[in-house]
C-alpha cells in the first residue's frame, strides 16, 4: 500500500467506491472500523460493506482513520475490478474436477444466424465499453479483442441454449 501515500492526492478511493455504488443504486458504503494500535500510534482493520458484498483489510493498515478508509476502498475496488474481468474473461466459478473425463468435446461447432451473432457482438461490445470507463481501462486492444469474442461466444451460446428449451428454431 506505499503506492496508495504517494498517489492520495491523485485518487479518492473511496469518492470512487460512492460514486461505483451510486451507479448502481447501491446504498453507499459502510466503513467500520476497529483501532488495534495506541492512539499515538494507531492502526485500523477496516471493513467495508457495499452491496451485498464486504471486503475487509487483510491486514491492519497503519495511520489516519481516513487513510484507512481509502486504503480500504483502494482494496474494494481492486476487488471489484478484478471479478468484473474474471466475469468479462469468461471465468466461472464452478471448474470441473481434476477427475473430469478427457474424452468430452471441449467445443462443439454450431451453426448460427449471422444476425443472432451481430446482435450478441454488439451486447458485448456495450458490456465490455460500459463495464470499464476510461479511467479503468486497463486493457490492450488484443485483450479486449479476446475477451469481446469470449463474451459474444456466451451470449450466443447462452441464447441458443434457452431458444432450445423454449422450442424455438432460427432460419
Amino acid at each position: 500500500m506505499a503506492d496508495l501515500a504517494t498517489d492520495t492526492a491523485a485518487e479518492n478511493y473511496k469518492g470512487l467506491l460512492i460514486q461505483y455504488c451510486q451507479e448502481r443504486g447501491l446504498s453507499q458504503p459502510i466503513y467500520t472500523e476497529t483501532q488495534l494500535g495506541p492512539a499515538d500510534a494507531p492502526e485500523w482493520q477496516v471493513k467495508v460493506s457495499y452491496g451485498d458484498h464486504v471486503h475487509e483489510t487483510p491486514e491492519p493498515i497503519s495511520g489516519s482513520k481516513k487513510f484507512a478508509h481509502q486504503v480500504a476502498s483502494q482494496q474494494a475496488l481492486a476487488e471489484i475490478n478484478s471479478r468484473r474481468e474474471s466475469f468479462l474473461a469468461g471465468d466461472t466459478v464452478d471448474t470441473p474436477p481434476a477427475s473430469a473425463p478427457t474424452d468430452v468435446p471441449v467445443a462443439v461447432p454450431i451453426e448460427v444466424p449471422m444476425p443472432l451473432v451481430s446482435s450478441a457482438l454488439a451486447i458485448a461490445n456495450e458490456r465490455l465499453t460500459t463495464s470499464q470507463p476510461s479511467r479503468y481501462r486497463t486493457l490492450t486492444d488484443a485483450e479486449f479483442s479476446e475477451k469481446l469474442s469470449k463474451l459474444t461466444l456466451e451470449i450466443v451460446r447462452s441464447l441458443l441454449g434457452r431458444a432450445e428449451k423454449d422450442k424455438i428454431t432460427f432460419r
